[in-house]
């Protein structure tokens, strides 16, 4: 079984212009992966953006939260 994968945002993650660049946290993996893509100067809507992509492949907002903590190692 592959691991699951869940999208996040960090508030020091950003490009040149102030957007946010959406991560992805790879389950038991350590660290993440970057996206070539932005999602906006607005923290709460690129949060909401990464929640509902989460959702679209079946993760609850804990499921994605524990994702991304297990790659905090």
């Amino acid at each position: 079984m592959e691991p699951r994968k869940a999208y996040f945002v960090n508030q020091a993650i950003t490009d040149e212009q102030g957007n946010y660049i959406p991560c992805i946290a790879v389950e038991g993996e350590s660290g993440y992966y970057k996206t070539t893509w932005t999602w906006g100067k607005d923290f709460n809507l690129a949060e909401q953006i990464a929640n509902e992509k989460n959702q679209a492949m079946g993760l609850s907002l804990k499921e994605a939260y524990k994702i991304v903590f297990s790659s905090m190692r």
